[in-house]
């Protein structure tokens, strides 16, 4: 009889939010820490005197390259288990006299801006991005594919301000499954939840937006 009752008493025990709240809400911290530290720069910068005199890091550089890669210099491929997650594309950029070269990641259409052969930037595009460090597989992959035998290279990341806004589309997504889960269990109970077409549906786009934010989350720690 025992045993019964056990088993009876288990099915019957309610599961608790506190967990979902917890894991979510230290993912909504997360994600807003990493969007906003991720905007802020620690100066501006024109791109010729990052020509000139080099830039530092976490400055943010702008201006109009003079000479470009028509092509990325190096597309690196973030992947789990042969599953491609992203892509980082790695381009050099030239100064006027040609003589000194800098590093950009951009999206893998920024090489159509400069001309195949003569590299030059016909189309007037300008960049804007914070300058970072290479990865060390990016530092190496680099050393195998150029002559840009360094220990360590700064790049100038003109995708920071989508990376950052990634971030908080994550924490958004983080709020709302906060805001549906407290809201689950005030009108069901610990193991109510919402059932037919409407239930359906809610559950659809819980399950859509963890996905999402799922992805997002491998993407942005990838790629950082």
């Amino acid at each position: 009889m025992s045993l019964f009752r056990n088993s009876s008493s288990y099915e019957t025990r309610q599961a608790s939010p506190v967990t979902a709240f917890i894991v979510f809400a230290i993912i909504v911290i997360l994600s807003l820490y990493f969007g906003i530290s991720g905007l802020i720069g620690g100066g501006k910068v024109s791109l010729d005197s990052a020509f000139e005199s080099g830039m530092d890091k976490g400055s943010i550089v702008s201006g109009v390259p003079p000479y470009g890669a028509p092509q990325a210099n190096l597309d690196y491929e973030h992947g789990i288990n042969s599953i491609t997650i992203g892509h980082e594309y790695y381009y050099m950029i030239l100064s006027e006299d040609q003589q000194t070269i800098l590093l950009v990641r951009a999206d893998k259409h920024f090489g159509e801006n400069f001309d195949s052969e003569s590299y030059k930037n016909i189309n007037g595009t300008s960049i804007k991005g914070k300058v970072r460090m290479t990865s060390n597989d990016v530092t190496a992959k680099f050393g195998e594919l150029t002559q840009l035998d360094e220990p360590e290279l700064k790049y100038i990341d003109t995708t920071y301000v989508s990376r950052s806004i990634k971030w908080f589309i994550i924490a958004a997504i983080n709020i709302l499954l906060i805001i549906f889960v407290a809201l689950n269990y005030a009108i069901f109970g610990r193991n109510g939840r919402p059932s037919g077409l409407v239930g359906g549906i809610i559950g659809l786009l819980s399950v859509a937006g963890m996905l999402a934010a799922g992805y997002l989350l491998i993407y942005n720690i990838l790629l950082n």
